[in-house]
């Protein structure tokens, strides 16, 4: 009764009932399809460093462009980027649907299709999401915001995979592409805000290497290198495992984020009760144990109960630093977009990094050594203070 008494007090401004509502399109449609995407691509070309490759050059590209993109929305606006983010994924998705007409074109349009996607869509995101929501009660709204995506999301991997069982990929993609675009039609609806983003291009790498943001910096390299090891090498795992049945990954997944729903409002009630530092190191201990459980997998059933325990790792630590990072980008008033820029700089820096590295080790170990990565990268997220 008390966790229900506590949220009943959480309002949403239409503000950031809009930004959310495109965002959870949004992740709908990416959802149904990013999970079979490394799989797809391992599929098409049998090599598994061509896939990293692909994840390189979009991490890079976004690593590259973010500044230059921040300066642009100075004149633009955030309302208008997130619609031209929006409007990116149209190529992204025709190139997929086209790939097998000339896999290396369309691969290298997507990559850059993506990479522009991400330079007008999450700087001014995590800038609005922070500006708009409630200091007092932003755990609970952030809870309440990702058990509503939780939601979504428990549906969208066995759709995909129940699509590309009964029909093809470009099927999926179709399905995938109509909830994406329909993500445009909240994002008209949010004011015109401006965010003056006051460092030049040249400036904001100066501040990124600067040793002041070394400690902050490393723990975001560390969260993107984690986050993109189990975007890429665990669907792929995976898949092999489970005897390469689309639909199979699809609904164990799905059932697997049932769990984390309910968990999402429990750790987003807490974090409005207890220090954020707290919970992000039981996060990284719960995160780190389960990568090296992930390790002895081989069969459907660990699959499911080690992926449901990570579940709640990734919702403790999950929500507990997307938290902390609103709450230090909305400390920094006037200057939150620079700080999410960084944040967002480091992110993909240590994909960059970090995927060059485990594709250096797979020439000698087995998939698998990415997992034991991930459980030794995730630790260095404590330096987020």
């Amino acid at each position: 009764m008390g966790l229900i008494k506590d949220y009943k007090k959480v309002g949403f401004s239409k503000a950031l009932i809009s930004l959310y509502s495109g965002k959870l399109l949004m992740d709908f449609g990416m959802k149904i399809f990013s999970l079979f995407l490394p799989i797809f691509l391992y599929q098409q070309f049998r090599d598994i460093n061509i896939v990293i490759v692909y994840f390189v050059v979009t991490s890079l590209g976004y690593f590259l462009l973010g500044a230059w993109g921040a300066r642009l929305i100075n004149h633009i606006g955030i309302k208008a980027s997130l619609i031209i983010a929006v409007l990116w994924r149209i190529p992204y998705f025709w190139a997929f649907y086209n790939f097998s007409d000339n896999p290396w074109a369309y691969l290298i349009l997507a990559a850059v299709s993506v990479s522009m996607v991400r330079t007008f869509f999450w700087l001014p995101f995590h800038t609005e999401s922070a500006l708009l929501s409630d200091k007092k009660h932003r755990g609970k709204q952030m809870g309440i915001l990702f058990s509503a995506a939780s939601l979504l999301s428990i549906a969208a991997p066995a759709v995909g995979g129940f699509v590309i069982e009964n029909w093809s990929f470009t099927s999926l993609v179709i399905v995938a592409v109509i909830f994406v675009v329909s993500s445009i039609i909240p994002f008209f609806f949010l004011p015109r805000t401006k965010e003056e983003y006051s460092w030049s291009y040249g400036e904001t790498f100066k501040y990124f290497f600067h040793p002041y943001n070394q400690n902050m910096e490393i723990a975001y390299m560390s969260k993107g290198l984690v986050d993109v090891i189990q975007a890429v090498f665990w669907p792929i795992f995976i898949f092999s495992i489970l005897d390469e049945k689309f639909q199979t990954v699809g609904l164990i997944t799905s059932g697997v984020l049932l769990v984390g729903l309910i968990l999402r409002l429990f750790i987003g009630n807490l974090l409005d009760k207890f220090h954020k530092t707290k919970l992000v190191k039981i996060g990284v201990g719960l995160n780190a144990t389960a990568w090296l459980l992930k390790i002895g997998v081989v069969s459907a059933l660990q699959v499911f109960i080690i992926s449901t325990y990570h579940t709640l790792a990734l919702v403790v630590l999950g929500t507990s630093v997307d938290t902390l990072v609103y709450e230090k980008a909305a400390d920094r008033g006037h200057y939150a977009d620079e700080y999410t820029m960084i944040k967002e700089m480091a992110i993909n820096l240590g994909r960059v990094v970090g995927l060059i590295f485990i594709a250096v080790l797979l020439f000698f170990l087995p998939l698998q050594v990415s997992f034991f990565v991930a459980a030794f990268v995730v630790l260095f997220i404590n330096l987020l203070k």
